[in-house]
């Protein structure tokens, strides 16, 4: 008999009894918000990117949910009974579970048992930096709102998980001895009691307590790592040495206007984490072409402005606007427009719309100072 029979969305299947046993905590309930519009638009902002601004309305619920004797899946979420659970605040789309639940029928993992609660906090793109800052951090104060004790947890690690991972980790002091490392594509894990927190975000979208799980997990990240505010306001984030996909083919000129308007242009890569988030913290204004560097506007505060240079492909999405929504900062965009046959998304930005925009950042900084 294969051990995936069925694949159901755990939240339909909440209220209409049909789903295997489980017990769930809610610890923000879901609302319905306005998306906060951009500072401003220069360059050729596509229809369907500014339809997708304003057309998510829907702010998610988010909860923990506790699962007796369940496996988890590669990719992090719950096999139960026999059915694989997803929800939409776990960011598994349906052909992702699919595909997985296909691989492992065929392949018929063995089954290792891990004994007391054991806690998940990886899955999709968790191998990028900017979506440990916003949809997998957030997820320490979920297990926490909802009641449990982070001191003791134990917590599920894939085997390939990324050294900044672990090093933002032992932050919260979740150290090697607090982690069952797991080897997600040989093997399953089956709990006693597997706890699954739901994310903070759909699509574009933020939960109304994002703002309360930000500023927890900030503070804490920044006392661990020695409690100093940076001294730049103003800065720029390359990509110079990030993906060759949305590459902006201008970078070293709109670098050098940067530098000559009084940023400091930053590579992150080159810098150790506590070097990133003491630069951050003392933040007002970040710049840079879109990605995920920019979502470090979470160690910023509110009112802080940021600035994404980016080309008119649906890829990526203005998550930007769902994180200044939710934190009082100011989100703002220069479109540079990409070739529809250009796989790689390369784009430049028009000089002129850049000092247009690095002047009005001035204007309103210095509305505000």
């Amino acid at each position: 008999m294969p051990l995936v029979l069925d694949i159901r969305d755990l939240a339909a299947q909440q209220t209409a009894g049909t789903a295997p046993f489980y017990e769930y905590r809610e610890v923000c309930p879901k609302s319905v918000m306005v998306q906060r519009p951009p500072l401003f638009l220069l360059g050729p902002a596509p229809a369907d990117l500014l339809w997708q601004l304003f057309a998510e309305s829907s702010l998610p619920p988010a909860g923990c949910y506790a699962f007796e004797g369940a496996f988890a899946a590669p990719t992090g979420f719950v096999i139960k009974d026999g059915v694989a659970l997803f929800g939409a605040g776990l960011l598994h789309p349906l052909h992702l579970i699919g595909a997985v639940c296909d691989r492992v029928n065929t392949e018929h993992y063995p089954v290792r048992d891990v004994a007391g609660p054991l806690a998940v906090l990886f899955g999709p793109a968790d191998e990028t930096w900017g979506h440990w800052i916003v949809d997998y951090l957030p997820r320490l104060w979920v297990l926490q709102a909802a009641g449990y004790d982070l001191a003791t947890l134990r917590f599920l690690v894939p085997c390939d998980q990324r050294p900044f991972a672990h090093a933002l980790l032992e932050c919260f002091g979740i150290g090697p001895e607090r982690c069952v490392i797991y080897n997600q594509w040989t093997e399953l894990i089956r709990s006693e009691l597997l706890l699954l927190p739901m994310g903070l975000r759909r699509e574009n979208r933020f939960s109304t307590c994002f703002a309360a799980a930000t500023l927890w997990w900030t503070g804490k990240l920044q006392a661990a790592c020695g409690g100093t505010i940076g001294t730049q306001r103003q800065i720029f984030l390359s990509r110079a040495d990030a993906s060759q996909e949305r590459v902006m083919t201008n970078r070293a000129e709109i670098e050098a206007a940067a530098r000559d308007a009084g940023y400091a242009v930053v590579r992150p890569e080159e810098l150790s984490l506590a070097e990133q988030v003491t630069l951050y913290s003392g933040c007002r204004v970040l710049v840079g072409e879109y990605g995920s560097a920019l979502h470090n506007s979470v160690f910023c505060g509110p009112d802080a402005l940021v600035c994404g240079l980016r080309g008119t492909s649906r890829h990526p999405s203005l998550m930007q606007s769902g994180i200044a929504t939710a934190l009082g900062q100011d989100a703002a965009y220069v479109f540079g427009d990409t070739s529809g046959q250009d796989v790689a998304q390369r784009f430049s930005i028009e000089p002129r719309y850049f000092a247009k925009a690095l002047e009005l950042i001035g204007t309103k900084e210095a509305l505000l100072f």
